[in-house]
């Protein structure tokens, strides 16, 4: 699914203009760190459920962002659940959350999907352990989302 505008995801230039606002966050991501993004009430994906019993009937839309060419790009996908999916961070948002996202993307988006984790509207997998992310450049991606996974004393 390669499509310009998706109904969850709105329009993947204003989703582009903002990971281009915020370049400096992906800097030291190396080639191919993946994030994607997808709709809980779509993907079925709810707090409480064990992620295992997670079935995708169909593929739902997932907004993935991929570093190429030293530039975080924006596109949309199908997701077909959690064992198939090819992201480093997958964050799940309900409806609430998708809607505030969308209306935030000439503002602080990131600052927004913080407040969105912190609140419980978006929920935060992690796909790489620790040594991994950090090794992909994920620290002042997740620093600026509230979530210094290598904690305060290094």
């Amino acid at each position: 699914m390669t499509a310009a505008v998706d109904q969850s995801f709105g329009e993947i230039a204003s989703w582009q203009t903002m990971l281009d606002r915020h370049r400096e966050l992906f800097l030291d991501m190396v080639q191919g760190s993946r994030i994607g993004f997808v709709s809980r009430e779509a993907s079925g994906i709810l707090p409480g459920k064990r992620l295992e019993g997670v079935q995708v009937a169909a593929a739902v839309p997932m907004l993935a962002w991929q570093l190429e060419n030293g530039t975080m790009s924006a596109r949309i996908e199908d997701f077909s659940g959690m064992a198939s999916t090819r992201v480093d961070l997958l964050l799940v948002a309900d409806e609430e959350a998708m809607a505030t996202m969308l209306n935030e993307l000439d503002g602080d988006t990131l600052t927004v999907i913080k407040r969105l984790i912190r609140r419980g509207r978006m929920m935060f997998f992690v796909f790489k352990n620790k040594a991994q992310l950090q090794d992909a450049g994920y620290e002042d991606f997740l620093d600026s989302l509230g979530l210094a996974f290598l904690g305060a004393c290094r």
